[in-house]
């Protein structure tokens, strides 16, 4: 196959190659295999994080208070899973109460 035949567009300005990357993107963002993540903060105090994830994700103070010790004993916790957009929400609303939460896909998620 030549250089022309391999860079075959699906739109203008759009190889194959990227077409089929969105479509696994929007079966990915379509999917629960998305994860907000906390990380551990040694400077943020353990019943404010609690009150946070109680807050945030509707956790019982017992799972959030097990999410937290994760964070700390493990150095992270996933404290939410499902669409892309709705993770990317969650991480944007803990950065805003002072925590450090990043969104990572789950294993096994589409590629």
């Amino acid at each position: 196959m030549n250089d022309l035949e391999q860079q075959r567009t699906s739109a203008p300005g759009t190889t194959l190659a990227s077409a089929e990357q969105d479509a696994a993107q929007d079966a990915a963002l379509a999917s629960g295999d998305w994860a907000t993540v906390l990380w551990d903060d040694p400077v943020t105090l353990r019943p404010y994080v609690v009150r946070i994830l109680m807050r945030r994700f509707g956790h019982s103070a017992a799972r959030a208070d097990e999410l937290t010790a994760q964070a700390e004993r493990e150095g992270r916790a996933v404290v939410a899973q499902g669409a892309r957009e709705e993770q990317e929400m969650h991480v944007a609303g803990l950065h805003a109460d002072g925590l450090v939460a990043t969104l990572e896909r789950m294993p096994g998620g589409a590629q």
